[in-house]
This record gives C-alpha cells, structure tokens and sequence, in this order.
C-alpha cells in the first residue's frame, strides 16, 4: 500500500470508528433512558465482546497485515468511547432501583 493510500485508509477508519461511537452513545442513552439503571450491565458485556475480538484480530494479525498502530489507535477509540458512554450514564439522574420499585407497587 502506497504511504497516502495508509493515510487516507486510517483516516476513513477514524471517522467510521467516531461515527460507530456518537450512535454507540445515542443508543447508550436511550438505552438507560428507557431501562434506568440496567445499563452497567449490559455495558460489561459489550466491553467483554469488545476487547475479546480486539484480542482475537491481535492474535490473529500476526503477518502484519495492519498498519503500525492501527489495532492500538482502534482499541483506544473504542474504549473512549465505552468510557464516556459509563460516564454520560453515571451523570444522569435517575430513580434509584428500591424507589422504581415503590412507584410501581
């Protein structure tokens, strides 16, 4: 691959990678808007899907097929995202489980 081919291939990924992360995190939202509360876990299994196949395509790419750094700036996208995803999720405010409990009884 040519050295501008490289760059405008990491640079497409980037900007798929920042587009997958704002849906991520308007579906994360809406998620826990509609589920208060129940996103931390369905949070923990996405990030245990996520850095499994980030470990898988690293085993795997052995040959050297991606660029330098690609995997590490994607892991690192990746877990920004879920990062701020956990934080914009922490900051709502939101009926605690016990008073969701009392209001439907």
């Amino acid at each position: 691959m040519a050295p501008t081919d490289t760059v405008s291939s990491e640079t497409s990924a980037d900007l798929a990678l920042d587009m997958v992360g704002r849906a991520y995190l308007a579906l994360a939202l809406l998620y826990e808007t509609a589920h208060p509360g129940e996103f931390d876990d369905v949070q923990r299994k996405i990030r245990a899907f996520v850095e499994d196949n980030f470990r898988i395509v690293q085993e795997t790419n052995r040959s050297g097929t991606l660029a330098a750094g690609t995997l590490e700036g994607a892991t690192h996208l990746v877990n920004s995202v879920l990062a701020e995803a956990e934080s914009r999720i922490a900051t709502m405010i939101r009926p605690s489980r016990h008073a969701r409990g009392q209001m439907t009884t």
